[in-house]
């Protein structure tokens, strides 16, 4: 694996960057000037991405393949097309997916027996009794019995007892506090929506190619048609745009009944019925748009991830109706609903960024502040190689993300700590996780972890700057400089505070998302007068 970035060593980097006596206070100036500098909104607009300009080179940073950090491939294989190289593909009847399904909205009824995807009791008797869909899955997964069983006897009482417990405190701050965050997410929901109807019901074979062109252009080379792509997908809203081969261990093994909609069909698969990728699925697209900056660092309770789904199923889905008219098949995979794919590991095979702590994929410029979409298709174009920007020796000593999450779901472990499907990463309890979107009382979840990521900035000059020193320093020096800063010098609220009733942010929220600010009550409106 090549690192070109590894070639400095300690004693050059500390020549070059001067850091030591009057350096180091100096440095440590700037990384706290880093938090504050810009903080207008209009610091990052973004739109200079939308043209095709990307703040961060990845080129210095291009390796090989990807990192052990992000994944190390652990096996064993399975010898069939469930794991590729030893990788287990997401198997979605298996994923927590019916916790407080009425909740999504925030804000409905919530059914105390509408719990989880799980076993209702593990019998006496233990795993053998269980019925052979469970049966199966333990006898492959013995890491999950345990860590399910505490989920379902020792953390789901309490965390119900809590929703019934502030269900007024969330009805009242979403009336009140939280109106207008309510208001701007419902609209990034309603245009959302409108791609929802364009989203495929049929299998591949039918779907990607249904509005092919008879034509197919002939491009002069693969890196020509990289870079129409990638101007294409810019011209319609990306900010980031990258592209790989897709590796079909990525691609779903199943889709599960109730984890979108009702019915037997989801994007053209049956239920529990393992998904066969298409060979034309051969490369593999993957763009993202942001979301607001000063809402995403006062999360959960001010921001909203609609805005960022929002922009990414509209990049994507135009980006395949462009494909279909050169004459080739393609399927748009947007967020949150539509994916026949997993969307983090595709994007780091990209090197749009590496797997953090979170098991999101964190990039240089924006932290986790992305929404991927990916779209797969057999246009032949020139491929982006993965990144490695030191992101793993920063996650080892930061764990900001950790200490924030109002449920604690996420891994304090120097190192990845578990074995999964074929794979070695760090531990998030996605069921606490998913547990802490429906507690929160703003729109559409949490992003607490994301809020807080200090890779998560604006692009002023002193962040380009903290970044280009951190991706190259081989002595951590700055790394543990920058974390120090990121937790003495700007305080944050953390994990409980973020919840009800006192609905916190990370940050406190702009002013312009203040309901009181700009509102002073409510009365009936006159319906039909004017």
């Amino acid at each position: 694996m090549s690192k070109n970035h590894s070639t400095v060593s300690r004693r050059d980097f500390l020549k070059l960057a001067g850091i030591g006596g009057a350096g180091a206070a100096a440095a440590a100036g700037t990384l706290g000037w880093a938090y504050s500098t810009g903080s207008h909104a209009y610091a990052h607009a973004g739109w200079e991405n939308r043209q095709g300009y990307e703040y961060f080179d990845r080129k210095p940073f291009e390796v090989d393949e990807v990192s052990d950090y992000n994944w190390k491939v652990i096996g064993p294989d399975l010898g069939t097309d469930e794991s590729p190289g030893g990788i287990h593909r997401c198997d979605n009847r298996h994923f927590y997916t019916k916790r407080f399904a009425g909740s999504w909205g925030f804000g409905r009824p919530v059914d105390p027996n509408d719990k989880d995807s799980l076993p209702d009791v593990w019998p006496s008797a233990g795993v053998s009794a269980l019925d052979p869909f469970w049966r199966e899955y333990y006898d492959r997964y013995p890491m999950e019995l345990e860590r399910d069983k505490s989920y379902k006897y020792n953390w789901m009482p309490g965390h119900i007892k809590h929703w019934q417990d502030t269900n007024e405190d969330r009805a009242r701050f979403n009336a009140n506090e939280g109106y207008l965050a309510l208001l701007r997410a419902n609209a990034f929901g309603y245009v959302q929506n409108l791609y929802n109807a364009v989203a495929p019901t049929e299998p591949p074979e039918i779907s990607d190619w249904k509005n092919v062109n008879k034509k197919r252009a002939v491009f002069n080379s693969p890196e020509d048609a990289a870079n129409l792509i990638k101007r294409l997908a810019h011209d319609h809203g990306a900010v980031l745009v990258r592209i790989t081969k897709l590796n079909p261990a990525w691609v779903c093994y199943t889709h599960t009944k109730g984890v979108i909609m009702g019915g037997g069909q989801h994007r053209g698969f049956g239920w529990d019925i393992p998904i066969v990728a298409p060979p034309w699925w051969e490369y593999a697209i993957v763009l993202s748009g942001t979301m607001n900056w000063d809402t995403l660092y006062s999360d959960p309770n001010y921001g909203t991830s609609s805005g960022g789904y929002e922009w990414s199923a509209h990049a994507s889905v135009q980006l395949a109706k462009i494909l279909w008219d050169l004459g080739y098949p393609a399927r748009a995979h947007w967020p949150a609903q539509y994916y026949d794919l997993v969307a983090p590991p595709i994007a780091a095979d990209a090197g749009l960024g590496e797997i953090g702590r979170t098991s999101n994929c964190v990039c240089p410029e924006f932290g986790g502040d992305f929404r991927p979409a990916v779209v797969t298709t057999s246009l032949p174009m020139a491929l982006d190689k993965p990144i490695d920007f030191r992101m793993a020796d920063f996650c080892r000593r930061c764990m900001l993300c950790a200490e924030v999450c109002p449920t604690q779901a996420i891994s304090y472990s120097i190192e990845p700590d578990y074995d999964i499907r074929g794979l070695r990463r760090f531990y998030t309890d996605h069921a606490k996780c998913r547990d802490g979107w429906t507690l929160v009382g703003g729109p559409g979840g949490c992003r607490a972890c994301v809020g807080i990521c200090p890779w998560t900035k604006k692009n002023t000059w002193t962040h380009r700057f903290v970044r280009e020193v951190l991706t190259r320093d081989p002595t951590g020096i700055t790394q543990n400089m920058a974390v120090w800063a990121e937790k003495n010098m700007y305080p944050k609220n953390m994990a409980e505070d973020l919840l009800p009733p006192k609905f916190m942010g990370v940050i406190d929220p702009p002013e312009w998302i203040v309901t009181e600010n700009y509102i002073s009550g409510f009365t009936d409106t006159p319906m039909g007068v004017k």
